[in-house]
């Protein structure tokens, strides 16, 4: 099983491979890379897709409206996006 995500690299990890960006450890397991918050590739389900166009809308309201609401680290985003994929894979099985 290969994870697309930009930031992960083969570095013959047994069940593994390693994270640029240095989370869990610099070497997370498939599994643990598959649910990561910071995944950026193609869409893992539905959360990811709704994170594509909701971002981007979120950091163009804030600089035309000069909120800074949307840029908060509490926001719920990443919890949010990884429920939906969830709900999306459970549907697949």
């Amino acid at each position: 099983m290969k994870v697309r995500c930009k930031y992960w690299r083969d570095c013959n990890v047994p069940g593994g491979g390693c994270c640029t960006l240095g989370h869990y450890g610099g070497r997370p397991s498939l599994g643990t890379c598959g649910l990561c918050p910071h995944y950026h590739g193609t869409p893992r389900g539905l959360g990811d897709c709704i994170h594509l166009f909701a971002h981007p809308l979120a950091r163009w309201l804030e600089r035309a409206f000069r909120i800074r609401r949307f840029s908060s680290s509490r926001c719920g985003c990443g919890e949010r996006r990884k429920r939906w994929n969830r709900l999306n894979r459970r549907r697949r099985k």
